[in-house]
């Protein structure tokens, strides 16, 4: 018997203040139980994921020295249940971002 995909699944989507236009050129990278993605800023990205409680981080590589602006939150998804992960990067890179789930 093959096994199914999750049904499950984490959508992230990571927006910054309209003033930070630069950030564009920095993706963010979303970590879900220690996988590591890049992701698009503005737009959701959806995570298959078994039912349970996953950790997510979200940052961004700033300058391409430095993770900047880490946030992260831990998230439980029922089964067949798609749970909305919305990351806010900070107005300044040396602070933590904010992450709220849905």
């Amino acid at each position: 018997m093959a096994s199914q995909p999750p049904s499950s699944a984490i959508e992230i989507t990571a927006k910054f203040f309209p003033l930070a236009f630069i950030l564009f050129l920095f993706p963010p990278t979303f970590v879900v139980d220690g996988q590591a993605m890049k992701g698009k800023w503005r737009t959701p990205t959806t995570i298959p994921v078994a039912a349970g409680s996953h950790s997510v981080k979200v940052f961004f590589r700033y300058l391409f020295i430095m993770d900047a602006g880490k946030g992260d939150a831990q998230v439980d998804v029922a089964e067949g249940a798609v749970r909305r992960v919305a990351y806010k990067a900070p107005w300044l890179v040396f602070l933590k971002g904010r992450m709220t789930v849905a």
